[in-house]
């Protein structure tokens, strides 16, 4: 037994499983969090990535577990977590198997998504299937209002937890007593909290209370006109840069995260970069193929000039040999960040003379970071500009951590102050409303608080990878399998609200720049992601309803390609009927596709088209929803009596919910049941693969 001794103490090894599943690197980042936090603690955590099991971790040999783990899409495992998942679901495991292990479980969802955080709660039930107990509450983590709101509360009690958990094992020893030295209050403002711990019992409460901001002040002004003094009062709202009034008292920042890394300069050596054009899109786990250079063969704009949004088709020429899909996959397109964007950050971070200078990434010796590595992601040989164009992401909203290290190098100190304020427990609601909902970017701060200027280095260990983006494709392998095509609204985010420049997405802009000029066959690189479960039914016969609105539509045309593909080669096929729900802003001039959906009805592809219009005062359905509620006892007999599939594709954060809800209503109606029975219906057609939803926030 391993023992270790504080203040004469000797205590119990600390020693816990930490685990996180992850698919976009967010609960990694709030597992590493807890990591930190637990070791100043004096525990002793066990970190691993999920998919390390049997390698690193046998959890029917553990006894106590901590699990962050995300849901992907709408209630999957991340990809990481597959391997695990199959492995505790075995019909052979019996109902003792975790019977020595206590748990507890952080989930991480998105509330635009129908199954919120449904992926812990199927980790939840089955380790209870297992014999496994809590020894501490789960935690729901929702990314639609914000993860720390749920996540921080949740940490400072999860080490409360911890430390009853050991006590019950070794009960005359307290770590208050260890860390007691750590946690002594200063009279100074903000108060800087390096162990960010707190032994109030009462803690959680007091930091709720605390998380109140007054936006408004009323600032009286003297005028004298004349003999007669006119008193002027005017609101001044806070703001990114200033609240107003200040936020009183002692504050409660984030302790100053550890440096790891130094990056040394080569001016003498050259460097190939288009050998790491690539490398971002590297080991990707939702990957099914390696990456390719697609050639750019042809863009096609589908909406008139005066349309809300503009959108694009590019198809894409694929070697067959490297790449196959079917109707319902995607695939991902490592993109790159706005030069422009780069050019300015690389001027704000004073480093114009070495930005293209050969320079190597290492590990500081003397750093105190516990299992400090490279981020996986960030070539050791590279550029400072390549690191900033390809590799990191340079647009995500920044974490509290990242601004308590920029407040570091801020040396005005009204600025300082109130990074400082942002990235506090008190300041929590300022900081969801001055940086998360607006999702300002590091060049956005580094605009607002001009002073602020810190050392690459500290900007490469806390800036994420920029990930791939996913897009549908909207062809089918029966007509061209060396041709890819696909179709995107190009994002225009305009400035205010604290964002201090215009922007386009960062994919869609780079997309609609110069790579869409086809004259020279410009190359993307692109692997393939296949789709569990968003294809065509096997069965010919079966009904389908396509449900979607704007872009949505993309994956339906390679569903309609695919099936008249099929009947053309032979034309004795019993084929189910099709109907499409379809919901666009205007007629006449965002109506995608309009020409190749009326030609498949004509032919009989397409049994059915509802359209509806959402900005047009002409129609009577506004919205898809409405049209499937026009139509609603024809669907409710091809779903429940006819045995069709409903696939929806769109928006996750409106549209999909509102035709989950207008399922269900229609279901309650057409059944004459209730609406908590008619959920459940519909939950049913779920786990059948009979509603499949393929959509994005």
């Amino acid at each position: 037994m391993d023992w270790n001794s504080i203040d004469g103490c000797q205590i119990m090894e600390r020693r816990f499983l930490l685990l996180f599943g992850s698919q976009t690197g967010q609960s990694q980042a709030v597992a590493e969090e807890i990591f930190e936090k637990a070791l100043e603690h004096g525990f002793q955590p066990d970190l691993h990535n999920i998919n390390e099991t049997e390698k690193k971790f046998n959890i029917e040999k553990e006894t106590l577990l901590v699990l962050v783990i995300s849901s992907t899409g709408d209630g999957e495992p991340p990809d990481t977590a597959l391997k695990f998942w199959r492995r505790i679901r075995k019909k052979t495991l019996g109902s003792d198997y975790l019977g020595n292990l206590r748990y507890t479980i952080l989930g991480l969802g998105d509330s635009n998504y129908s199954n919120f955080c449904q992926n812990p709660k199927n980790f939840d039930l089955r380790f209870q299937q297992l014999g496994a107990q809590h020894f501490y509450s789960m935690g729901f983590a929702d990314d639609a209002i914000g993860l720390e709101i749920v996540v921080e509360p949740w940490i400072d009690g999860l080490l409360s937890a911890l430390t009853s958990q050991f006590s019950e094992k070794s009960e005359n020893c307290s770590l208050d007593h260890a860390i007691s030295d750590k946690n002594q209050q200063t009279d100074l403002k903000p108060q800087i909290d390096e162990t960010d711990n707190v032994k109030d019992d009462n803690k959680q409460d007091n930091v709720a209370n605390a998380i109140t901001t007054v936006d408004l002040a009323i600032v009286s002004t003297e005028k004298e006109l004349g003999d007669i003094k006119v008193v002027e009062k005017t609101i001044e709202v806070s703001s990114l840069v200033k609240s107003i009034p200040p936020i009183e008292g002692q504050i409660v920042v984030p302790a100053l995260p550890h440096s790891f890394l130094e990056v040394h300069y080569s001016e003498d050596e050259s460097i190939d970069l288009d050998s790491l054009c690539i490398q971002n899109g590297a080991a990707l786990p939702s990957a099914t193929t390696d990456i390719v250079m697609a050639n750019i063969v042809n863009v096609s704009t589908l909406t008139r000039q005066d349309a809300v949004k503009t959108a694009l088709e590019i198809q894409l020429e694929i070697t067959e040999s490297e790449m196959t899909f079917e109707p319902g996959d995607s695939f991902g397109i490592v993109c790159e960040n706005s030069r422009d964007e780069v050019e300015e950050l690389i001027l704000k971070l004073s480093v114009t003379n070495v930005a293209d200078s050969v320079c190597y990434l290492k590990l500081k010796e003397e750093t105190r970071k516990k299992n400090a590595a490279i981020p996986p992601f960030l070539p050791t040989r590279t550029t400072i500009r390549h690191l900033l164009v390809t590799c990191c992401d340079i647009r995500t909203p920044i974490k509290k951590g990242f601004i308590r290290m920029l407040a570091e190098y801020t040396p005005n100190t009204l600025e300082k102050a109130r990074l400082q304020e942002l990235c506090s427990r008190q300041g929590s609601s300022q900081y969801t409303h001055f940086i998360r909902e607006p999702n300002l970017s590091l060049l956005d701060i580094l605009k607002a608080f001009p002073s602020c200027c810190p050392p690459i280095e500290r900007i490469l260990e806390h800036l994420p990878r920029l990930l791939p983006r996913p897009y549908s494709i909207s062809s089918s392998p029966l007509v061209s399998r060396k041709h890819l095509n696909f179709v995107f609204n190009i994002v225009e985010i305009p400035s205010g609200s604290g964002r201090q420049y215009s922007r386009k997405g960062v994919c869609t802009g780079w997309l609609s720049s110069s790579q869409i000029d086809c004259n020279n066959k410009p190359k993307i690189p692109i692997y393939g992601r296949k789709n569990l479960s968003f294809h065509l039914p096997s069965d010919l016969s079966i009904p389908m309803i396509l449900i979607g609105a704007g872009t949505g539509l993309a994956p339906f045309i390679g569903f309609m390609q695919h099936r008249e593909a099929q009947v053309k080669h032979d034309q004795d096929l019993l084929c189910g009927p099709i109907w499409l729900f379809f919901g666009c802003r205007h007629n006449e001039r965002d109506y995608l596709y309009r020409s190749e959906l009326e030609r498949f009805h004509e032919v009989g592809i397409l049994s059915n088209i509802s359209v509806s219009f959402s900005r047009d005062n002409s129609t009577s359905a506004r919205y898809v929803q409405d049209n499937i509620l026009l139509h609603s006892d024809s669907v409710c007999k091809l779903l429940l009596e006819k045995n069709a599939v409903i696939y929806v594709c769109g928006d996750a954060r409106n549209m999909s919910k509102d035709v989950n809800n207008t399922i269900v209503t229609i279901i309650s109606q057409h059944q004459g049941i209730a609406m908590e029975e008619a959920k459940s219906v519909t939950m049913k057609l779920r786990q059948e693969g009979r509603y499949l939803e393929d959509i994005w926030t």
